[in-house]
């Protein structure tokens, strides 16, 4: 499909490929293991989510201004309320852009960018295969972010 709107012209289509379910392994790090997965199966297109808990988090924050990530890190444990995320290439290899909601034991709730440092207790999958040219992250020099290449 070809759109014709030139502000449309770095959406791709694809066809759905294969659907992987299930429960990721307790202690590993949630964004190290859902990379491990989708390397396994292949996949190199898609997108992911995820609901569960974790023993820890580490979410980011990303400044607009001054163009950097802050994390912020939960000792405690914590509900995944909503994880998702996409699936592309970076430096050839697959990559995955999450965000992530978690709420702590007073029902507060907390957002961002998952980040490498958040402990599985329990993470119930799903990923979603895209088959067709995966998109490509390159560095977006307005915001110094890795972006989908346009």
């Amino acid at each position: 499909m070809k759109l014709k709107d030139d502000r449309f012209q770095g959406f791709n289509n694809y066809e759905p490929g294969q659907v992987l379910k299930g429960r990721l392994p307790r202690g590993e790090d949630l964004l190290n293991s859902l990379t491990d997965l989708i390397k396994e199966a292949g996949i190199r297109s898609g997108q992911v989510k995820v609901l569960g808990a974790l023993r820890n988090a580490k979410i980011g924050y990303f400044n607009q201004n001054d163009r950097n990530y802050y994390y912020h890190e939960f000792d405690a444990g914590v509900e995944i309320a909503h994880c998702q995320g996409n699936i592309s290439m970076l430096d050839g290899e697959p990559f995955i852009h999450a965000h992530i909601i978690i709420t702590d034991s007073e029902g507060r709730s907390y957002g961002g960018h998952l980040a490498e440092g958040s402990e599985i207790y329990v993470a119930e999958t799903i990923i979603q295969e895209f088959i067709g040219e995966p998109q490509v992250r390159v560095e977006e020099p307005e915001s110094g972010l890795s972006l989908w290449e346009v």
